[in-house]
């Protein structure tokens, strides 16, 4: 049984650095995606749920923000195998707030 509160938590903490407190701005794009790894590898024991901490739930919180990604295509991680990937995407069919690769779901690199 996944630990839902905290996995929602850690995502809400990653949005609200992310969004409110430019804390990632003035990093690269190496820089935020380690200190987001480093958050899901300090929590992957305690029985979270690395789809929902990449998820888009984040968002939610800040009515002027209309963000339509996941955190997952924000920092290019899949949300299935929590490893940084090249290309990670919410969009196949249609919007889906998984963000995977394309190791992990071939069948949306035939859509690409």
């Amino acid at each position: 049984m996944s630990d839902h509160q905290t996995s929602y938590t850690i995502n809400s903490t990653i949005g609200h650095l992310y969004l409110k407190n430019k804390a990632f701005q003035s990093l690269t794009f190496e820089g935020q995606q380690s200190i987001v790894l480093d958050i899901i590898e300090k929590f992957r024991y305690c029985d979270v749920n690395l789809g929902e901490i990449l998820s888009n739930e984040c968002f939610s919180e800040y009515k002027k923000v209309d963000e339509k990604r996941t955190l997952a295509t924000l920092f290019k991680i899949c949300s299935y195998c929590g490893q940084p990937k090249e290309q990670v995407t919410d969009y196949w069919e249609e919007y889906n707030k998984q963000g995977f690769c394309f190791d992990c779901a071939p069948e949306l690199s035939l859509e690409e």
